[in-house]
């Protein structure tokens, strides 16, 4: 008879499949949340750079004419 079906082992082997399948949510979760932190700590990271770093952006100034043109200047 096979012995993984009898009564007292049965109960064992339901066991141990349920823990191995607790221990694999356990083992994701905790790789899910170091992934987390690790991003977490890159962004504060980079955003400290951006704070002291100065602005690589070009300025731009735009001047604007409020001046008519002189075709429709009437009178």
């Amino acid at each position: 008879m096979n012995v993984a079906l009898e009564a007292g082992v049965a109960i064992y082997v339901a066991m141990a499949v349920a823990l191995a399948v607790w221990v694999g949510i356990w083992f994701y979760l905790w790789r899910i949340d170091a992934s987390a932190k690790q991003m977490r700590r890159d962004l504060e990271r980079l955003e400290r750079e951006a704070a002291t770093a100065p602005a690589a952006v070009p300025q731009v100034t735009l001047t604007r004419v409020n001046e008519p043109a002189e075709e429709e200047v009437t009178g």
